[in-house]
């Protein structure tokens, strides 16, 4: 730095201004130092250097420029607007630890002039947020192992490493990306900003289980969170569900077949009806020719005893209603009947038929 003696607030009328005494901000922000020339000549031929407590940050002469190793590609000037005695000092992507008294030195003529300005940065309390419980995931898909920062807060300027248990597989540090897990793991830098360091994992494996701890240094300070990453177990219906389900099953099956037979046993009484009715018609015309396929002494097709036999139904009315028509023209062309009795009692005796057929086969 000059020597003290050499340094005054002005020189010759000249003189340099900071804007404000004290300047706030936060992490990863960019902050401007503004200072000028006053009155605002031209300090294009001027050196210019500033300086951070002690330590030179940014140092101008001749058009030549010179950047802190610490400030490397996060510093500048407004070279375009030094001709307006512009001076001021533009720093991106702050840090904590940049934070305190910056003093502007501007030497001109073998007289070197001065102002300061301080810069506060707020360093937001903040703690890493983890899910609770285990995070569980299929083999070969990708996951996310979730963390953020609460209250939000920016994650840019943050050195942010993932760990599976001692083995760093994942940095990131000054917007640079580094892993010993090529391809397979990232973060969202892109969410950085709102503080969110979620980790993805892509084509988990079962060997791939186990705990995942993320560390993030800040000011000198460390704040770890640990997420804890298992396949994912393929739900198993206990003994007593099964049960359960199959009882419900079987109440529905036998609801069908109930509702089946009682159909059934409603057709086979009024076929029984039927018949009734046309061997009384029978009796007045005189005793009917005896018939091979005669039901007399048959017990009912369904009862208490033959419900258990019953299978199931096929589905499909107009099925059922084809076949049967095709049944009843067949039988009562076949039999050729010689008067209208007995044309309907053949009738009747084809519906039996049909119907013993059709509910012993389903």
């Amino acid at each position: 730095m000059v020597e003290p003696k050499e340094i005054s607030k002005t020189s010759q009328g000249l003189s340099v201004v900071c804007q404000s005494d004290i300047v706030f901000s936060h992490p990863g922000d960019d902050v401007v130092l503004s200072c000028h020339l006053k009155p605002a000549i031209s300090a294009a031929s001027m050196e210019i250097q500033w300086w951070h407590k002690e330590d030179p940050v940014f140092h101008y002469k001749n058009g030549q420029m010179t950047v802190n190793i610490d400030f490397e590609g996060r510093v500048s000037l407004p070279l375009q607007d030094l001709q307006n005695g512009n001076v001021s000092l533009t720093l991106r992507d702050i840090r904590g630890s940049q934070k305190g008294l910056y003093i502007c030195e501007i030497t001109h003529e073998s007289q070197s002039i001065q102002d300061t300005v301080f810069l506060h940065i707020s360093s937001e309390d903040f703690r890493l947020v983890t899910p609770v419980g285990t995070v569980s995931a299929d083999p070969g898909s990708d996951v996310i192992l979730p963390v953020h920062l609460s209250p939000e807060t920016s994650a840019v300027p943050l050195d942010i490493r993932w760990f599976r248990g001692t083995e760093l597989i994942y940095q990131y540090k000054n917007r640079k990306e580094k892993t010993n897990f090529e391809n397979r793991v990232s973060l969202f830098t892109q969410e950085l900003e709102r503080g969110n360091l979620a980790l993805t994992l892509r084509n988990f494996q079962p060997a791939d289980s186990g705990d995942y701890t993320c560390k993030v240094f800040h000011d000198g300070c460390l704040q770890t969170g640990t997420v804890h990453l298992q396949v994912r177990e393929i739900q198993r219906c206990d003994d007593a569900r099964l049960r359960h389900l199959h009882s419900v099953l079987q109440q529905v099956q036998n609801d069908i077949l109930l509702q089946k037979a009682q159909l059934l046993q409603g057709t086979i009484n009024l076929l029984q009806e039927t018949l009734n009715e046309d061997e009384m018609r029978n009796n007045a015309f005189g005793p009917a020719p005896r018939r091979s396929n005669s039901r007399e002494g048959i017990p009912p097709l369904m009862g208490d005893d033959g419900m258990h036999q019953t299978r199931t139904m096929e589905a499909g009315s107009v099925v059922f209603e084809r076949n049967f028509n095709m049944h009843i023209t067949s039988r009562t062309h076949s039999s050729a009947p010689n008067s209208k009795c007995h044309k309907r009692v053949d009738e009747m005796y084809a519906v039996a038929d049909y119907l013993e057929i059709y509910f012993v086969s389903f």
